[in-house]
């Protein structure tokens, strides 16, 4: 009788360890490769300096970041205001390709279409062709449109730009 309990134990631990996991939504990765093209599409953009805001950001979107004295959170016309200024002084590329990241629900844990990713920001200083690269992690939730409804970034960007400006 205890062999035969031993035995189901370990029967019973082994299946419990399977940590394979099917996606059984097509619905959700076809969303998610969507999502995907948009926020590559929006990083050339951006490195372009031309973004059509419309196109990529939901009309109440949030955005996040952690600048040091940043807000809690910004606008759209706000983000905007602030890409402009620092493509003024600045230069951005990044490092291809970019790891695009599905996202989860937090509660279902399944896949919810949204994107994560990390990767490097390459900024150069123009005045003085002084550069630097920034490691960010960077999210994207997006709205039933295809569209950012909530970004936010996770890097000490601040520092790293005041480190172009140093002697």
């Amino acid at each position: 009788m205890k062999k035969t309990i031993y035995l189901l134990a370990i029967v019973i631990c082994i299946s419990a360890c399977n940590t394979s996991v099917e996606v059984t939504d097509n619905n959700a990765s076809a969303i998610f490769e969507k999502n995907c093209e948009t926020v590559s599409a929006y990083f050339q953009d951006f490195a372009n300096e031309n973004i059509d805001y419309t196109q990529y950001y939901a009309t109440d979107a949030i955005i996040k970041g952690t600048m040091f004295g940043a807000k809690d959170s910004i606008t759209v016309n706000e983000h905007k205001a602030t890409h402009a200024q620092m493509w003024e002084a600045y230069d951005f590329s990044h490092n291809e390709p970019l790891v695009l990241l599905p996202g989860v629900n937090p509660e279902t844990k399944e896949m919810d279409g949204s994107v994560r990713l990390y990767y490097s920001l390459d900024v150069t200083l123009t005045e003085i062709q002084r550069s630097v690269s920034i490691p960010i992690y960077q999210s994207f939730d997006f709205n039933e449109n295809g569209k950012f409804l909530f970004l936010q970034f996770y890097g000490d960007i601040n520092a790293y730009l005041l480190s172009l400006n140093e002697e």
